[in-house]
């Protein structure tokens, strides 16, 4: 058996997984835009004139199936891989430090085009990609989810909990009246709190500044998200306060980098002479 042999059944072998997958991508009418500009524009509604036309439309449908299976779709699934791979290995997260996001910096550069490319494949190959064909489950009627805002006000805890834990994007305004309404639920609180950080932009950070800065110093996960968002946001007020936690000596070592670090990124002139002094004061002391 030839290479050449060998390699043809392998191609063949993998098309025909791909299209015989009861979930292929080329399924979903919403996937294969060529495909239904045939069936909308060159096949006819009757069925005399539709058996006629037929010799037409079909090679003109095989060749736009074709289109649409190795070229139009996966150009289509191209801005949902790249968000997952900026997604999976270049968004830091909160409850990793400095050092450790580092370190990993070189995989994540060699596994960028794998990732990429594994992920592109995938998403080409199989309806993943949330766009529902509406037409193929129409006996199936849509559940509708309870906003946010009226479990809020009704008290639904378990939808609450199901809002919390989507991707969907929720106001701060929202979130912070979560926030107030559930003072002792920690599990509520945790997931609107990170959302309400992830929320937030210049525009809406001065209204819930001061809100944060009283959540410093709590704990670890909370300190390090509230960190990169003073860093993201340049928060002038929050250096002011890590500057003054550091002071008094109220952080714990383990957290201590992570609060130097932010000052050296959004400190004035002062606050960072006082962050050096402190780092070679460390290093006299650790006899370096």
């Amino acid at each position: 058996m030839t290479l050449k042999f060998r390699r043809r059944n392998f191609f063949t072998i993998l098309i025909f997984l791909c299209i015989s997958c009861w979930n292929c991508a080329i399924f979903n009418r919403n996937n294969t835009p060529l495909i239904v500009r045939v069936e909308k524009h060159l096949v006819p509604e009757e069925t005399v004139p539709k058996v006629l036309a037929a010799p037409f439309y079909l090679p003109v449908g095989l060749a736009a199936g074709v289109l649409d299976l190795f070229i139009v779709h996966p150009i289509l699934r191209i801005p949902d891989a790249y968000r997952d791979t900026i997604s999976a290995l270049w968004t830091p997260q909160p409850e990793n430090g400095y050092m450790t996001r580092m370190a990993f910096l070189p995989f994540s550069v060699l596994l960028t085009p794998v990732f990429f490319i594994g992920d592109l494949f995938f998403r080409s190959a199989f309806d993943v990609n949330g766009n529902v064909d509406r037409a193929r489950i129409e006996e199936v009627p849509e559940k509708k989810v309870k906003p946010l805002q009226q479990a809020l006000s009704e008290g639904d805890r378990a939808t609450i909990l199901k809002c919390l834990s989507s991707y969907t994007y929720y106001e701060p305004n929202t979130l912070y009246a979560v926030l107030e309404a559930y003072p002792s639920d920690e599990e509520i609180r945790q997931l609107a709190f990170v959302k309400l950080v992830s929320a937030l932009n210049a525009r809406t950070f001065p209204e819930f500044e001061d809100f944060l800065l009283s959540q410093l110093n709590r704990d670890a996960r909370t300190d390090r998200l509230l960190l990169g968002a003073f860093r993201r946001l340049s928060s002038k007020k929050a250096s002011a306060e890590i500057l003054r936690l550091l002071r008094t000596g109220s952080v714990p070592e383990a957290l201590a980098k992570d609060y130097m670090i932010a000052v050296i990124y959004i400190g004035n002139e002062k606050e960072l002479q006082y962050i050096l002094d402190r780092i070679r004061s460390d290093k006299i002391k650790d006899g370096r």
